[in-house]
């Protein structure tokens, strides 16, 4: 073999390995699926994982998992149960319901637009998609909320003995031999959830479209929400009012902050079944806080806060406008003005009865009635039922 027939084999052997060796590209169609399902204004980025390439095939079947109470192990509660549409996917209550009637630490999340968030929980923030997330109702055991944990088996049987499920998952999971496994489970309603998406409230047809909808309160409103006076847009910015513009000590964006609802008895600690980003850091400094919140859709999602120990907006205001709250009686009591972790944005302010007035009208501005009554969201059995 001559030297041209070596060299020729050589880079041949070097593009098959490079070849081998390189990662996959990742495929541009299932983006291109879900940008379809985006408003033509929105551009901000979204994060898909990788793993489970989106497609409305298996959206879809995610909805019907979503809604279907044979995914507890008790045949008590679905997702749904905690997650209804018509609360922009709450469930009204100050903290949710597991399967055996304990009561969750926390009040339930609204389900939209979570492909924009790069944090899912109000305490862990390790966790940046719904298919890491869908994990926690399914395996919780402290309390129980769909009761997976030992039941795996038996729960995978119900769908597997369900013939439209058997032919549907056969469908969407073409390429496996036993597509009935817990991660496929996951997969589908992750997809569900990315469908979920809430743009179309007064305040995006003014700002995206500019269409000029806004009473005067609520322009007022709009501009006392974005001055230096009150900060609200420091840490309720970007697409969905959740993102902070605020960093860190360590110079990064603060998606979690203490705002002084609690300081129990002095001790800069907030109640020990729910002390925030504390629990899964381990570091006293993240006492109490919790993931800054949405603030879409908040005509359907009260009570508020991550206890839900606000029954109103007007509430929320008064602890914003106090520089934190001041509980007098109870377990609870304490003055969460002078918790020592409360972070230094939460100052207080004053405001004049009509200026509330007009922060509460542009808050709830920002919600979108067409979510709560979309026939893509809503419970598909029911549905099939009226067909």
């Amino acid at each position: 073999m001559n030297r041209k027939h070596l060299i020729t084999l050589f880079l041949l052997v070097f593009a098959a390995l490079s070849f081998y060796f390189l990662p996959a590209r990742k495929s541009k169609a299932p983006v291109d699926s879900f940008n379809n399902l985006l408003p033509a204004f929105i551009k901000d980025s979204f994060f898909l994982e990788a793993a489970n390439p989106f497609t409305q095939q298996k959206a879809d079947l995610g909805r019907y998992l979503f809604y279907d109470r044979r995914l507890s192990f008790n045949t008590t509660k679905s997702c749904a149960s905690c997650h209804d549409p018509k609360f922009s996917f709450t469930d009204g209550y100050r903290r949710s319901v597991g399967a055996l009637g304990d009561l969750h630490q926390r009040n339930s999340t609204p389900l939209i637009n979570l492909v924009f968030k790069k944090h899912l929980t109000a305490g862990d923030s390790s966790l940046h998609f719904p298919e890491q997330q869908i994990a926690n109702p399914m395996f919780h055991d402290h309390p129980v909320e769909l009761g997976w944990k030992g039941n795996e088996t038996d729960i995978l049987g119900r769908i597997a003995s369900d013939d439209f499920y058997r032919e549907q998952f056969n469908i969407v999971f073409s390429a496996e031999k036993n597509p009935i496994t817990t991660q496929n489970v996951q997969y589908c309603i992750a997809s569900f959830l990315k469908t979920i998406l809430s743009f179309n409230s007064v305040y995006d047809r003014f700002y995206y479209l500019n269409e000029k909808l806004l009473t005067a309160s609520q322009s007022n409103g709009m501009k006392l929400f974005f001055s230096d006076k009150l900060s609200c847009y420091k840490c309720h910015g970007g697409l969905d009012f959740a993102t902070p513009s605020v960093n860190d000590e360590e110079g990064h964006p603060a998606y979690y902050f203490n705002t002084g609802l609690y300081n129990i008895n002095g001790t800069n600690s907030y109640p020990l079944q729910d002390r925030g980003l504390m629990e899964y850091t381990r570091h006293e400094t993240d006492n109490g806080k919790f993931r800054v919140a949405t603030l879409r859709n908040l005509a359907f999602t009260a009570p508020y806060y991550h206890d839900g120990s606000a029954a109103t907006l007007s509430e929320v205001i008064d602890n914003y406008l106090n520089g934190g709250r001041v509980i007098e009686k109870g377990i609870a009591k304490g003055d969460g003005r002078l918790n020592l972790y409360k972070h230094k944005l939460i100052n207080g302010f004053s405001l004049m009865e009509e200026e509330r007035n007009d922060l509460i009208n542009f808050l709830l501005c920002l919600s979108d009635s067409s979510l709560v009554t979309n026939k893509n969201y809503t419970n598909p059995f029911q549905d099939d039922e009226t067909k």
